[in-house]
């Protein structure tokens, strides 16, 4: 079993999410690689598949605050600087995005799928099937599923709205907890009102001193606060698996430890790429 593979597992989630992680579902219905390739990516993302035309990974976006950890279902580009599109806030939301796109990707209702309904808990996946009949697995069209209500993802929105980056802080309005936030949690709307506000979290800011603000972070012992560093734009590869490397070590939280080292295993070997 692969670190990624252990971490899933350590985080509570459902084994289909793992099996689907090594390519056992839907793999052939959507043709992406799976486990996912280094493309580039932050600690955070956790990559469960890539598609090298993109390049795109479908993942799960882990946020560490005081308060715990918050699961974020996502899909991001490497060069649309990692702009997070969540589309799902719980495990159930999850299958059902990933059985919708299987059927808009084969044009049908598959054993493959249907037996991977089974496996993720999906009670009626006729309903899902109709869904896209009617309206495509567009996003945006997840407003006609109950499932989708509470909680509802960024992307699921009404035609016309722009909700890119995750929960809380898609969107054009500042959040509350928008302090605390790691850059590429952010939406393109609030990246770009925080990149000359004096006013910002300073890793949020344009050119920031990164490894500066990291090593800071680190001194203080405000894990959380490196946390979100490590998890903003201005690294390149190599410091940044230096500082995984030192975070990792501090860290009281043993699944941050975990995620961080299964990110070194994950880029190591790979070029001086930044994000």
């Amino acid at each position: 079993m692969d670190l990624y593979t252990r971490l899933l597992a350590d985080l509570g989630l459902p084994r289909w999410i793992g099996e689907v992680r090594n390519g056992h579902w839907l793999a052939d219905a959507m043709g992406w690689e799976a486990p996912a390739d280094w493309y580039t990516c932050p600690p955070a993302l956790v990559p469960l598949t890539s598609d090298g035309s993109g390049p795109r990974y479908v993942g799960i976006w882990v946020r560490w605050t005081a308060a715990g950890r918050f699961l974020h279902f996502v899909e991001a580009e490497p060069e649309d600087q990692f702009l997070l599109l969540e589309s799902a806030l719980t495990v159930e939301q999850f299958a059902a995005r990933l059985a919708m796109h299987a059927m808009s990707a084969a044009d049908d209702v598959t054993d493959d799928i249907r037996a991977f309904a089974a496996a993720a808990g999906i009670v009626d996946l006729d309903a899902l099937d109709r869904h896209t009949t009617n309206y495509s697995d567009h996003p945006r069209t997840l407003i006609h599923l109950p499932l989708f209500d509470t909680p509802r993802p960024a992307t699921a929105c009404a035609e016309g709205l722009s909700r890119d980056g995750i929960t809380p802080f898609a969107g054009d309005t500042p959040s509350p907890e928008e302090p605390g936030a790691a850059w590429f949690e952010l939406s393109g709307a609030r990246r770009a009102a925080l990149a000359d506000d004096p006013a910002a979290a300073p890793w949020q800011r344009r050119n920031a001193p990164v490894e500066a603000l990291f090593a800071d972070a680190i001194a203080q012992g405000d894990h959380l606060r490196a946390w979100a560093i490590l998890n903003s734009t201005g690294w390149t590869l190599f410091p940044a698996r230096r500082a995984a490397a030192d975070l990792a070590a501090a860290v009281a939280d043993p699944l941050i430890a975990r995620q961080l080292r299964a990110w070194i295993a994950f880029s190591e070997g790979e070029g001086d790429d930044d994000y």
